[in-house]
């Protein structure tokens, strides 16, 4: 009990010179920006401290999903008119 336990600890500096809250022409910030520009992939895996805007970040990226796939829809058919032939 006398030997005392060396406990790891894990310092951060920040820079504290505005650039993680300043908006880009979207309004997002660069977390925002990131996960945005990897919105096509299959799995997006978002880790950053609370209050960061991960709600944000997949808010911008639904509704790109939403607006590419309202495209697509109007452009091709819902109907399978093969499957109609068949019956």
């Amino acid at each position: 009990m006398s030997n005392p336990i060396a406990i790891p600890a894990v310092s951060v500096t920040y820079a504290q010179d505005g650039t993680s809250t300043t908006p880009n022409a979207l309004g997002m910030r660069p977390m925002q920006e990131r996960a945005y520009q990897k919105r096509g992939e299959q799995y997006l895996l978002i880790k950053s401290p609370p209050a960061s805007g991960k709600s944000r970040a997949l808010m911008f990226i639904a509704l790109d999903k939403l607006e590419n796939q309202l495209k697509k829809s109007k452009k091709e058919p819902s109907i399978n008119f093969d499957m109609i032939r068949r019956q």
